[in-house]
């Protein structure tokens, strides 16, 4: 029932569009074809105004030499006459085809005159040779007379303008009937706008209301099922297709009251097992997934951050072998070149084994106690004269008392060094870096703050991530560093059991915090 009432409104639809779309094309097409007898009758205005310039160009001509009695250029006549020829031509060719597509009654007289007018034109040249043979000393002057006023003056110019005239009607009546198309269409394209909207509202209500209903007792049916509530059923009377939905949904009402008694007598069991059998896949894959993803990220790392390196080594000892007459000071250039890539090239690779290390769990810490704020006083000075070249202020704020932590010295020195040395890099002339350390639930809580440029909201989360340079560094600032001091800070801070965090606004400065086991 209600298929078929979608049938039915997607019929009228369709048909609707389809009256629209041969309106559309019947209207483009009549719209075309005016336009096309328009534009040739544009063409013949266009011809008979060039054909009665011509005319007269040669007809001036020709009168000259018989009064003057200058000779005329013959191939200036030639050529005026086979452009009259060409244009009288053009003329019957664009006649012929406005009255194929016009017809005779709308077209009554353009070809009979074109024919009358070349005759015409034949006939005043005609009478000028008759003229210009004449032997008599003075030409026959009641003869020109004749042929300048009533030849050219009367029956020519008569001539052009009943058929520029003519033209003129065409175009006008072609601009009516254009007119009248459009204001056709128009109103044509408003009935079926509004047949359309309509028949779409009182379709839509018409759907609508033969679809709420069912739809709304099987969504009630549903939320009673969702409570728990099985014994519910869907009333049904609807058309067939909501019936057979009906059915159907207390049928699996029926089949889950049914399964509901026999899960509840296995759930528990399935539940312990489940259970046991999750936390031993879980931990298997963990070690898995954690072991696979160190190693893979490992070799990407590697492959990607030695090629630069390796590249300038090989490009550096080829360019020193190529010629053998070289001084010693460019070979002294070239191995230093060579021995400080290879420097670069053993720290990241320490570096890159450091992370590696802590990935997988197997970096060593030897932890002893010792008093945090000498080291990060031992830190601010080791900072200090890069401080001091940038006129950047390091202040290292401490209390009274001794901090005392179990850690790695050497770990914990190079992690301040890290953080130090970012802090200055992403901080200009006449900025601050404060440094603290206090105890906070039983942990220590070491605290670097600038108030440089800041970090990028977008950045923030990715900033602990291998070889990851934010936004300012892709456009160009502080090109140097490869990514991975974070990477290593968070890497010693997670080998000690500790974490560290980031918080920063862009323009406002940042603060690296890291919390050590007390």
């Amino acid at each position: 029932m209600y298929r078929r009432k979608l049938i039915s409104f997607a019929a009228v639809s369709l048909g609707t569009a389809v009256i629209a779309a041969v309106a559309v094309i019947w209207s483009t097409r009549m719209t075309q074809n005016h336009i096309d007898q328009v534009n040739i009758a544009n063409t013949l205005l266009s011809e008979h105004l060039l054909l009665s310039s011509t005319s007269y160009r040669l007809f001036k001509q020709l009168t000259d030499e018989i009064l003057v009695g200058e000779s005329a250029n013959q191939a200036l006549v030639r050529n005026k006459r086979a452009a009259i020829s060409e244009s009288l031509g053009k003329i019957r060719l664009l006649e012929e085809s406005q009255r194929q597509a016009l017809g005779v009654e709308n077209t009554r007289g353009t070809v009979e005159d074109t024919d009358d007018l070349e005759r015409l034109i034949d006939d005043v040249i005609a009478d000028f040779e008759l003229i210009a043979s004449d032997d008599a000393a003075r030409p026959d002057v009641e003869q020109i007379r004749f042929v300048l006023e009533e030849r050219i003056d009367i029956a020519f110019r008569e001539a052009i303008n009943s058929a520029v005239e003519r033209q003129s009607s065409v175009v006008r009546d072609m601009n009516n009937r254009i007119e009248n198309v459009h204001r056709l269409i128009f109103w044509a394209a408003l009935f079926l706008a509004v047949v359309a909207v309509l028949f779409a509202v009182l379709g839509c209500v018409n759907l609508i209301r033969a679809i709420k209903t069912p739809v709304d007792s099987l969504t009630d049916g549903a939320e009673q099922i969702a409570k728990g509530n099985l014994q519910h059923r869907v009333e049904r009377g609807f058309d067939t297709e909501f019936d057979q939905i009906a059915r159907a949904f207390n049928f699996m009402a029926d089949k889950l009251t049914e399964q509901n008694s026999m899960r509840e007598q296995n759930r528990q069991q399935l539940e312990k097992m489940v259970s046991e059998r999750t936390a031993e896949l879980t931990r298997a894959n963990d070690a898995l997934r954690n072991s696979a993803q160190v190693r893979k990220s490992f070799l990407a790392d590697v492959s990607h951050e030695l090629r630069t390196p390796l590249t300038i080594i090989r490009g550096e000892a080829q360019v020193a072998l190529r010629k053998k007459d070289r001084d010693v000071a460019e070979y002294e250039d070239a191995l230093s070149c060579i021995l400080e890539q290879s420097v670069s090239l053993g720290r990241l690779v320490d570096d890159l084994l450091l992370i590696a290390r802590a990935e997988s769990d197997s970096l060593h810490i030897e932890r002893q106690v010792f008093d945090i704020n000498a080291l990060l006083r031992e830190s601010c000075r080791d900072v200090q004269r890069l401080a001091d070249k940038q006129q950047i202020e390091v202040q290292c704020e401490q209390g009274e008392q001794p901090l005392m932590v179990a850690a790695d010295v050497e770990r914990i020195r190079q992690l301040m060094l890290i953080l130090l040395e970012n802090a200055l890099r992403y901080s200009g002339g006449g900025a601050h870096v404060r440094v603290w350390a206090v105890t906070e639930n039983e942990h220590l809580l070491v605290s670097v703050q600038d108030d440089g440029r800041g970090i990028e909201a977008q950045d923030l989360p990715y900033i602990f991530d291998r070889f990851y340079r934010g936004a300012s560094t892709a456009r160009g600032q502080n090109e140097q560093g490869l990514g991975l001091g974070l990477a290593l800070a968070k890497a010693i801070v997670s080998a000690h059991g500790g974490e560290i965090r980031a918080s920063s606004q862009a323009g406002q400065g940042t603060i690296m915090q890291f919390t050590l086991p007390g």
